[in-house]
């Protein structure tokens, strides 16, 4: 095999020319016509005695095209080896020949380029800290007991419906006198201030008293629903049969029993709560710092990425995006992403992919068997039954991939924070594990 390396001057695109006999070619072309001829199905012949000329009429040049471009495949792999040359995506093939006993093609690619990780001495990382405080064990338990909260009927005939409150009520609705169809109901329950009716309804409501009977007058939008009913004015007969507050459940023995609290004490529900937000906010703040400073990291270090990567990386974003719109039921047809949209998260990916790969070798960093388990533990820990859990991941090799990945940029986090010039910033449980609200 004859190699020929063109280097560039500038960039990462390199070429190179191959040269190679062709004489085995032949002999594997012929041994896959036979493999072909053992199974192949020919009206007028039993199963594997179909003549080797009729098998080579049908698929020889098939067969020969498919070996021929095996054998490129692995001179071209084989060659960038003998040359030391790390190739970044797939490569190009030009030029393709076969003729006089030899094979030559040329080939276009990419290389990966040399990254020099600067001294972590240099990175500046603003690093979150964050605990669990009294304060938010009790929103914890009071948003708890919110999502238990009841309806509880006012015993006065005397109450008034405010906002918040919910009302029992029957509704006749009519235009110009006539009762339409589909605006009447009865024992309603309505949420005064929650917008389900159309505007000025629920504020007609308000005020009203158990018992009372009450006729308002509304509008309805002009965008609304029911083409026969846009802009018309009509009135609704509302009778109100009760008024209910809502009420937050006791923290008693049954309420704490619900959330799997055996002894259905509030001083081990609360123990258990506060550990529960431990372990949820020690997650969040270790994601926020190894994001912050593997950021930190990519702006203190110039890398020429290779396009064919880069490219790729699109590909799969705009892949992973389609997927999301078809499983919230989108057609696929109608989603409309474009390569554009995702150039620069792929260029940003594939920065950090390069230099935290190059952080790895440099320092030897890696996951091991004890690094999966624990972490594996700790998730579970979580759930009801985290022996499910574990059987789950163990029986996932995506999963577990995953998970190594997370491990192996800790730990690179990790050696950078432990070098890096490092501030600190004091955040609350809410602003680290609720950011959006």
């Amino acid at each position: 095999m004859q190699v020929t390396v063109e280097k560039p001057e500038q960039g990462l695109e390199h070429k190179i020319s191959v040269n190679f006999p062709s004489a085995d070619l032949s002999s594997q072309v012929e041994k896959r016509l036979n493999e072909i001829r053992r199974t192949i199905k020919m009206d007028g012949f039993r199963p594997g005695k179909v003549p080797l000329n009729v098998v080579k009429k049908r698929h020889g040049a098939q067969v020969e095209q498919e070996i021929l471009g095996e054998k490129v495949q692995q001179m071209f792999y084989d060659a960038v080896a003998q040359e030391s040359l790390k190739v970044a995506g797939y490569p190009m093939f030009d030029e393709l020949n076969k003729k006089d006993g030899k094979v030559s093609f040329v080939a276009r690619f990419e290389t990966y380029p040399e990254i020099t990780v600067p001294e972590f001495s240099g990175v500046k990382v603003e690093k979150v800290t964050a605990e669990v405080t009294d304060e938010d064990v009790e929103k914890m338990i009071t948003r708890l007991r919110e999502q238990r909260m009841a309806w509880k009927p006012s015993k006065s005939a005397a109450k008034k419906a405010k906002n918040g409150e919910q009302v029992i009520m029957d509704f006749v609705g009519k235009i110009d006198g006539e009762i339409f169809e589909g605006g009447s109901a009865e024992n309603v329950p309505l949420e005064l201030g929650s917008g389900r009716m159309i505007p000025g309804f629920e504020d007609g409501v308000l005020g009203m008293k158990k018992g009372e009977e009450k006729t308002i007058e509304v509008t309805f939008p002009e965008e609304y629903q029911a083409d026969h009913l846009k802009g018309k004015l009509a009135t609704f007969d509302i009778t109100v049969h009760s008024i209910s507050t809502q009420q937050l459940p006791e923290i008693d023995e049954e309420f704490v029993k619900s959330f799997g609290v055996e002894d259905g004490t509030e001083e081990s529900l609360r123990t258990e709560i506060r550990q529960n937000m431990e372990k949820e906010l020690a997650r969040a703040v270790q994601n926020l710092n190894r994001t912050a400073t593997l950021d930190a990291l990519q702006t203190v270090v110039d890398v020429e990425l290779p396009k064919a990567l880069v490219d790729q990386e699109v590909q799969n974003l705009m892949n992973n995006m389609v997927q999301q719109m078809k499983q919230q039921g989108m057609n696929e047809k109608d989603i409309n992403i474009s390569a554009d949209m995702y150039q620069a998260d792929a260029e940003k990916r594939v920065k950090l992919g390069l230099i935290i790969g190059d952080v790895i070798r440099a320092n030897k960093i890696e996951s091991t068997d004890e690094d999966v388990n624990a972490f594996i533990a700790e998730q579970a820990s979580s759930y009801e039954d985290p022996s499910e859990v574990i059987a789950w991941y163990k029986q996932n090799p995506q999963a577990l991939n995953e998970i190594k990945a997370i491990i192996v940029e800790n730990k690179v986090a990790e050696k950078i924070i432990a070098e890096a010039t490092v501030t600190e910033k004091a955040k609350t449980f809410e602003e680290v594990v609720n950011p959006a609200l």
